[in-house]
């Protein structure tokens, strides 16, 4: 009979013979395409993302807020200032995003 150590030697034995290539079980998210007009820097395309994602939180607690009238009538220049910030996020992720920061801050109607 084999015991204690000796069976953990033999199986160590076993598997250096047989290598098996074990592969991850997931695999790593690859990294975004940038879209028409948004840089191929990865940083800031994550950047942009982070800040659309806290967006996303400031507007779903203002929707919250929102759906309770007392807080409504008590708080709604609060509320007004939580859309307003998300706005302002959502213009500093596109030109962080942009591959001409510049021309994304700059209004449309501006000559050059």
């Amino acid at each position: 009979m084999i015991q204690g150590n000796s069976v953990r030697y033999a199986w160590a034995q076993e598997e250096d013979a047989n290598p098996i290539e074990r592969l991850p079980l997931r695999r790593p998210a690859p990294p975004p395409k940038p879209a028409p007009g948004q840089t191929a820097d990865l940083l800031r395309l994550r950047l942009g993302e982070e800040l659309d994602y806290a967006r996303r939180l400031i507007e779903v607690t203002g929707d919250t807020l929102s759906s309770d009238p007392i807080a409504v009538s008590r708080h709604l220049v609060a509320l007004q200032s939580l859309d307003i910030v998300g706005q302002m996020l959502t213009h500093i992720a596109t030109i962080i995003r942009s591959n001409d920061p510049t021309a994304a801050v700059r209004p449309s109607g501006w000559a050059t």
